[in-house]
């Protein structure tokens, strides 16, 4: 999996290799705050990036309904709020197809039933067909964490 995190407004800030799906996160550039980095292209970075916590699933029969769970922890001293993220599949994860009108997220821990958080939008991103972009709301506040629930119609055959 790798995370990226980004902006809205520009591209590649940092990378960090983990596995099989891709968790890309945004933080917002309209509101900055005093202790997050402005880069003199017009980027603005997170002084601690946000934590991919867990990537879960219970539902792990092949043809059947699948949720995807994915905890996100905005660290108290990010010096941004987390604005959307990006989900990109990998290799044989490029076959699961999502349900993205049944996407979820909520405050707190996977299966913990916190609050939901409205998402703005949910949708593929140009550059990647494959790529699925959720937009909070209202954005994610340092210190607080969130997890994004991805639904598919059923589960892939084969790979991991």
């Amino acid at each position: 999996m790798k995370i990226w995190i980004h902006n809205l407004t520009k591209n590649f800030a940092k990378s960090l290799k983990v596995g099989v799906l891709g968790v890309g996160i945004l933080g917002t550039a309209a509101a900055m705050s005093v202790e997050s980095v402005s880069l003199s292209d017009g980027r603005v970075m997170f002084d601690r990036p946000p934590n991919l916590v867990e990537a879960t699933t219970r539902d792990i029969h092949a043809g059947f309904r699948g949720r995807y769970h994915f905890v996100i922890e905005v660290p108290e001293n990010a010096g941004e709020a987390l604005e959307a993220i990006v989900v990109t599949p990998r290799d044989h994860a490029k076959r699961i197809n999502f349900t993205l009108d049944a996407s979820t997220a909520q405050q707190g821990v996977a299966y913990a039933r916190g609050p939901e958080l409205p998402l703005a939008s949910v949708g593929g991103v140009p550059e990647n067909p494959h790529d699925v972009l959720l937009v909070f709301d209202q954005p994610v506040q340092p210190g607080e964490t969130v997890t994004v629930t991805l639904r598919t119609a059923y589960n892939p055959w084969g790979g991991v």
